[in-house]
Parts: structure tokens; C-alpha cells; sequence
């Protein structure tokens, strides 16, 4: 179990790299933030420098995006078209709630890479397989039994590109709400083959 001062210190790191980037994060800066004395050295009975704790925040971040994704809906459906409309509205949920993590991945990507790989191999590679083997099951003989990644690479990139740019604007694109989206995404993916 994480102690409450490390939990704070994990909290503040996260939100000052992702408003100033790594190289404007000082120690002082994060254990202000926590609550800490600045500059009395605390941070360092927990973190023994500011990269350990930027990768303590991600693998951090991680393990809540792969917990979120526990909670997708799963099983057999009665009603293909609308059981992928739900779970597009779980995928923007989901973007939503791991807003953070991508936010310190779009920003300091190539500081971590290693952790960026790993990152992207857990969320979206992975992700990607396990939504497929969904997609198989699920849907009828189509399209998306001939090559179901490449269609969930398309999909998946939908759903990012729409998710972004609600956070560029600050409204849906075209004023298209999320379940109108997700309906459309779905009706193109469980339509029958022509």
C-alpha cells in the first residue's frame, strides 16, 4: 500500500508535469504542492530524484488505465450494433478518465521511452487484441471477421480523434454528441457486408 505522503507526492508530480513539462517540475515545486516543507528534503524519503518519481506517476497512471478497462462490458450480446454503441461510450469514458496519462505521454514522450513503448503496448496494442477477439464473437460474418485489428486500429483512431478534438474545442466536433457518434461508429461497423 502506497503511504499518503507518497500517494500526495505521486498526485502533485503529475499535476505539475503536466502544467510546466518534466524540465519545469522542480522537487521544491512538487513538495510545496503535497503539502511539504519545500526544500526541507522530504520528497526524498520517498523518491530518490524527480525521473523516479515522473516513472512512478506513469506506471501509477498505467495501472489505473488497465483497472478502467477491467470494468468494460463483456460477455455474449443479444444486439451487436448496440453493444458496440455502449462500448464506444465506455472507450470515450475511458480516454476521459485516462486523460491524465496521455497528457504526460503527448508532453515528455520522448524523455521516457522505454515507458512510452511499454505504455502503448499495455493501452493500445493489447487493447486493440482483446477488442478484437470481442469483435469476432460478437458481430456477424463481415468485414470485421476479414481483418478485425486493422478495423480496430481504425476504430480505435476514430474514437481518438474525437476525443481530442473535444478537448481542443471544448465541444463535440459538429455538435455531434458522444452517443450519436458512438451509434454512427457502431451502425458502420455491424452493417452487413455488400
Amino acid at each position: 500500500m502506497v503511504s499518503p505522503t507518497r500517494a500526495r507526492i505521486l498526485d502533485a508530480a503529475l499535476e505539475l508535469i503536466q502544467r510546466h513539462g518534466f524540465g519545469g517540475t522542480t522537487v521544491t515545486g512538487i513538495e510545496e504542492l503535497a503539502g511539504l516543507s519545500p526544500g526541507s528534503g522530504s520528497f526524498y524519503r520517498h523518491f530518490r530524484s524527480k525521473e523516479e518519481v515522473f516513472r512512478a506517476v506513469l506506471e501509477r497512471e498505467l495501472e489505473r488505465a488497465q483497472g478502467y478497462r477491467d470494468e468494460f462490458e463483456r460477455g455474449p450480446v443479444a444486439d451487436p450494433q448496440e453493444a458496440l454503441t455502449r462500448r464506444f461510450l465506455q472507450q470515450l469514458d475511458y480516454m476521459a478518465r485516462v486523460r491524465p496519462l496521455i497528457n504526460l505521454l503527448a508532453r515528455e514522450h520522448g524523455r521516457f521511452p522505454d515507458l512510452t513503448d511499454r505504455i502503448g503496448a499495455a493501452l493500445v496494442d493489447q487493447g486493440i487484441i482483446e477488442e478484437a477477439a470481442h469483435l469476432m464473437r460478437d458481430l456477424p460474418s463481415g468485414p470485421a471477421h476479414d481483418d478485425p485489428r486493422a478495423l480496430l486500429t481504425v476504430v480505435v483512431s476514430a474514437l481518438t480523434g474525437y476525443h481530442l478534438l473535444q478537448g481542443y474545442f471544448g465541444r463535440s466536433p459538429s455538435d455531434v454528441a458522444p452517443d450519436r457518434f458512438a451509434a454512427a461508429l457502431a451502425a458502420v461497423m455491424a452493417a452487413p457486408p455488400a
